[in-house]
């Protein structure tokens, strides 16, 4: 049985820190496609939603392949929680297409690879969860992958049938943080 996977990666434009974050340069390449280039080269077939309120970052996604979710005015702001904005783009997808699995991943987590993806998702499967979140190896929730079946995604309350899966990857928010992981996948 073939699953119907969506990944939906939020990357709006006004970042604060580092200006344009998620298309900024690393190793010459915009920050998002190393996301939408681990999507693609999944074992799984992913579906990449890319969910903006920026024309620049809409361009560079739609050039790597992901389709645009044009996100509203008020799930735009530095206020606005990840996750509504990840309902609002599978509201949008769910108009036209049945999902089985929601990923949300971040635009801004560059050493983030396909088999931190597949892990992921195997382990959702696996251990029949309806929720899996990428941790670092303190088990801490470093935000980058989050995998969920579709129902849950419009949960108001945390899942009780969760589980981690250690990636060890980090979000870049300065340009100390673009250096570190330039050393890392230099």
């Amino acid at each position: 049985v073939t699953m119907k996977i969506v990944a939906i990666i939020p990357a709006r434009g006004g970042s604060s820190r580092l200006k344009k974050k998620n298309i900024f340069p690393v190793l010459g390449k915009p920050m998002i496609s190393y996301t939408i280039n681990a999507c693609n080269n999944s074992k799984n077939e992913i579906e990449v939603w890319v969910s903006s309120d920026d024309s620049a970052i809409k361009e560079v996604s739609e050039h790597l392949g992901a389709k645009i979710h044009n996100r509203s005015k008020e799930n735009s702001d530095n206020k606005t929680y990840k996750q509504a904005a990840i309902r609002e783009a599978a509201e949008h997808i769910l108009k036209d297409t049945e999902v089985d699995i929601f990923l949300s991943l971040q635009a801004n987590s560059p050493t983030i690879k396909a088999s931190h993806i597949d892990d992921c998702i195997s382990a959702l499967i696996q251990f029949n969860r309806d929720e899996i979140v990428s941790v670092d190896k303190n088990l801490m929730q470093d935000a980058a992958i989050r995998v969920f079946r579709r129902d849950y995604v419009f949960q108001k309350d945390l899942s009780t049938n969760f589980g981690v899966v250690v990636t060890d990857l980090f979000d870049v928010h300065t340009i100390e943080d673009v250096k570190k992981v330039e050393n890392i996948l230099g």
